[in-house]
């Protein structure tokens, strides 16, 4: 059965009628147009079935809610027209091999953290809330699903909502990225957006492992920052713009004393005026913080080798998922300690330098390096800064020399005795 078929089937369920016409589900159907994350790509330089020693991964395959990617031939992963765009195995995919057209996760979390410089409360939803709701207006009650699109909009509008095509797709590193900046940008809270039931009957959650995957997310991001995302399932719940309305007052159902309507009006006008006064000087800050922001990436490990000179191939891949972690830990180094990343290591005693290891290491974070001293024997070396611990070595290994290790946040930020070496 096509994705686009099981979709069909799952709405006229869900909705318990059967007036949904293809128009109306070519129009509001987040996996049949182009309303989702756009085209899937699977990225052949980062992804495990593609090195030199291919390692046989399906996670992605075995993920796809859709039965969209399959991964039963040689080479990267085939994403079929059945493909719902949820852009979901972007976030299971443990290379970040798998990469959308349009909101790629950089995008999403350059557009989060311009919002946290703005706004004191930060909601995340999902893309597809909005295209059940139309389809809603198209059925049974068309007037409360008009106006929760309207408060889901204007959300939106003032950056108070992020829409991103799944929930799904946000990787830990995400997650933390966002709680990080509470308490360093204007940012006091974080939430997630997800109406009660919505994953039961978006065809995006139909092996129910969304839901799982977005919960495990959130934990590692909580555990790491001791810090808590909240839920908010009602569009009314959206934190908003304050603004002025002396409507609301005097069309009020309860009866109020005029001259006490005009002063509380007066109030909202005075303290919307303030707020608005309060633009040209958060422009200023909002510059003066994405400049220190810049800045403070130079405290982290990956800029410093980000300077270096590498031979013309053997420069370790830098995946998104580890970039994002890694500029959040130099903007806050406060969580630093608490942040527990899972990455390979080497028994010295084992291993027979066979070179195996390096052959199927989809980022390049192994290769050999040659001792120090006159004579001195290649040794092997693995950059913690780059591994992602997706255990193509344990599993190639024929001596079972790679095994895990757990490193913490500071691993990646420069001490100062780097950073002195760095400046000179």
């Amino acid at each position: 059965m096509t994705g686009g078929k099981r979709y069909e089937r799952s709405i006229l369920v869900v909705m318990n009628e059967f007036v949904l016409t293809p128009e109306i589900m070519k129009a509001n159907n987040p996996g049949l147009s182009d309303f989702g994350s756009g085209n899937i790509i699977a990225l052949t330089s980062q992804c495990l079935r593609c090195t030199k020693k291919p390692t046989p991964c399906t996670i992605c395959a075995e993920f796809c809610p859709a039965g969209s990617l399959t991964a039963q031939a040689a080479g990267r992963p085939q994403i079929a027209l059945s493909c719902l765009k949820c852009g979901a195995c972007i976030g299971t995919c443990p290379t970040n091999a798998l990469a959308a057209a349009t909101r790629t996760l950089q995008q999403i979390t350059r557009l989060a953290l311009q919002a946290t410089l703005r706004v004191e409360h930060l909601a995340l939803g999902c893309e597809r809330t909005g295209a059940l709701l139309r389809l809603e207006s198209k059925t049974s009650e068309p007037e409360a699903a008009q106006e929760t699109l309207k408060l889901i909009d204007k959300a939106s509008a003032s950056e108070h909502l992020l829409k991103v095509p799944c929930l799904g797709m946000l990787t830990k590193e995400m997650w933390f990225a966002f709680l990080n900046e509470i308490g360093v940008s204007k940012l006091e809270e974080l939430s997630v957006f997800l109406p009660l039931e919505q994953c039961a009957e978006c065809p995006v959650n139909a092996k129910d492992n969304i839901e799982e995957q977005l919960s495990e997310a959130i934990d590692h991001a909580e555990r790491w920052t001791g810090l808590s995302v909240g839920i908010i399932t009602q569009a009314s719940e959206l934190p908003q713009l304050r603004q002025a309305n002396v409507r609301s007052y005097l069309t009020s159902g309860t009866e109020v004393d005029r001259r006490g309507a005009f002063t509380g009006f007066f109030q909202e006008v005075k303290q919307s005026w303030d707020d608005n006064t309060k633009v040209g000087n958060r422009a200023i800050e909002e510059v003066q913080r994405q400049r220190a922001r810049k800045q403070s990436f130079e405290r982290t490990r990956l800029a410093a080798e980000q300077k270096k000179t590498r031979p013309v191939g053997r420069r370790p891949v830098e995946t998104p998922a580890r970039r994002i972690l890694v500029e959040a830990l130099g903007r806050n180094s406060a969580h630093a300690s608490e942040v527990r990343v899972t990455v390979s290591t080497t028994d010295e005693g084992l291993c027979t330098l066979c070179g195996t290891c390096i052959e199927v290491c989809p980022v390049k974070a192994r290769s050999f390096t040659e001792g120090e001293g006159e004579g001195a024997a290649k040794a092997l070396l693995v950059e913690e800064l780059y591994c992602v611990g997706c255990s193509a070595c344990l599993q190639s290994c024929p001596t079972e020399a790679c095994s895990f290790a757990e490193i913490d946040g500071t691993s990646f930020l420069l001490d100062e005795v780097d950073e002195v070496l760095s400046e000179s």
